[in-house]
Protein backbone atom coordinates (compact mmCIF):
# COMPACT_ATOMS: atom_id res chain seq x y z
CA UNK A 1 0.00 0.00 0.00
CA UNK A 2 2.83 2.42 0.81
CA UNK A 3 4.45 1.77 -2.56
CA UNK A 4 1.21 2.40 -4.43
CA UNK A 5 0.70 5.67 -2.55
CA UNK A 6 4.21 6.85 -3.44
CA UNK A 7 3.71 5.91 -7.10
CA UNK A 8 0.42 7.84 -7.23
CA UNK A 9 1.93 10.93 -5.56
CA UNK A 10 4.98 10.95 -7.83
CA UNK A 11 2.84 10.26 -10.90
CA UNK A 12 0.46 13.13 -10.15
CA UNK A 13 3.25 15.61 -9.46
CA UNK A 14 5.05 14.52 -12.64
CA UNK A 15 1.84 14.91 -14.64
CA UNK A 16 1.34 18.40 -13.22
CA UNK A 17 4.91 19.35 -14.10
CA UNK A 18 4.47 17.95 -17.62
CA UNK A 19 1.29 19.97 -18.12
CA UNK A 20 3.01 23.15 -17.00
CA UNK A 21 6.02 22.45 -19.22
CA UNK A 22 3.88 21.46 -22.21
CA UNK A 23 3.02 25.04 -22.93
CA UNK A 24 6.65 26.10 -22.85
CA UNK A 25 8.72 23.74 -24.93
CA UNK A 26 8.16 20.14 -25.84
CA UNK A 27 11.73 19.75 -27.05
CA UNK A 28 13.14 20.75 -23.65
CA UNK A 29 10.81 18.28 -21.95
CA UNK A 30 11.97 15.45 -24.23
CA UNK A 31 15.58 16.38 -23.55
CA UNK A 32 14.94 16.40 -19.80
CA UNK A 33 13.22 13.01 -19.94
CA UNK A 34 16.14 11.62 -21.93
CA UNK A 35 18.69 12.94 -19.44
CA UNK A 36 16.61 11.54 -16.59
CA UNK A 37 16.55 8.08 -18.15
CA UNK A 38 20.27 8.31 -18.81
CA UNK A 39 20.90 9.26 -15.18
CA UNK A 40 18.73 6.37 -13.96
CA UNK A 41 20.80 4.01 -16.11
CA UNK A 42 24.02 5.46 -14.73
CA UNK A 43 22.66 5.11 -11.18
CA UNK A 44 21.94 1.44 -11.88
CA UNK A 45 25.51 0.95 -13.13
CA UNK A 46 26.96 2.69 -10.07
CA UNK A 47 24.68 0.65 -7.78
CA UNK A 48 25.87 -2.57 -9.39
CA UNK A 49 29.51 -1.49 -9.05
CA UNK A 50 29.11 -0.32 -5.45
CA UNK A 51 27.38 -3.52 -4.34
CA UNK A 52 29.94 -5.62 -6.22
CA UNK A 53 32.88 -3.80 -4.66
CA UNK A 54 31.23 -4.13 -1.24
CA UNK A 55 30.83 -7.88 -1.68
CA UNK A 56 34.42 -8.24 -2.86
CA UNK A 57 35.71 -6.24 0.12
CA UNK A 58 33.65 -8.33 2.53
CA UNK A 59 34.96 -11.56 1.00
CA UNK A 60 38.52 -10.21 1.06
CA UNK A 61 38.12 -9.27 4.72
CA UNK A 62 36.94 -12.82 5.42
CA UNK A 63 40.01 -14.30 3.77
CA UNK A 64 42.57 -11.85 5.14
CA UNK A 65 41.09 -11.41 8.60
CA UNK A 66 40.09 -15.01 9.10
CA UNK A 67 36.78 -13.93 10.64
CA UNK A 68 33.23 -13.80 9.40
CA UNK A 69 32.26 -10.50 7.75
CA UNK A 70 28.62 -10.15 6.78
CA UNK A 71 27.67 -9.43 3.20
CA UNK A 72 24.62 -7.56 4.43
CA UNK A 73 26.65 -4.38 4.82
CA UNK A 74 26.35 -3.98 1.06
CA UNK A 75 22.56 -4.22 1.31
CA UNK A 76 21.98 -0.76 2.79
CA UNK A 77 19.66 1.83 1.25
CA UNK A 78 22.45 4.37 1.66
CA UNK A 79 24.31 2.67 -1.18
CA UNK A 80 21.34 3.41 -3.46
CA UNK A 81 21.31 7.08 -2.46
CA UNK A 82 25.07 7.40 -2.94
CA UNK A 83 24.83 5.63 -6.32
CA UNK A 84 22.23 8.18 -7.46
CA UNK A 85 24.50 11.01 -6.32
CA UNK A 86 27.43 9.44 -8.17
CA UNK A 87 25.31 9.25 -11.33
CA UNK A 88 24.25 12.89 -11.01
CA UNK A 89 27.83 14.07 -10.52
CA UNK A 90 28.97 11.96 -13.49
CA UNK A 91 26.17 13.39 -15.64
CA UNK A 92 26.86 16.98 -14.60
CA UNK A 93 30.60 16.61 -15.20
CA UNK A 94 29.94 15.26 -18.71
CA UNK A 95 27.64 18.19 -19.44
CA UNK A 96 30.24 20.66 -18.13
CA UNK A 97 32.89 19.11 -20.38
CA UNK A 98 30.58 19.25 -23.39
CA UNK A 99 29.69 22.89 -22.82
CA UNK A 100 33.34 23.87 -22.26
CA UNK A 101 34.27 22.56 -25.69
CA UNK A 102 37.70 21.44 -26.89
Amino acid sequence: MDTAFIVVVVGLSSLAAALVARGRSRRRLRSAVGKTLETIGLAAVFLFLNVGVGFCLALLARVVGGRFVSLYHSDDVTILAVSILQALVWQWSREAEASAGP
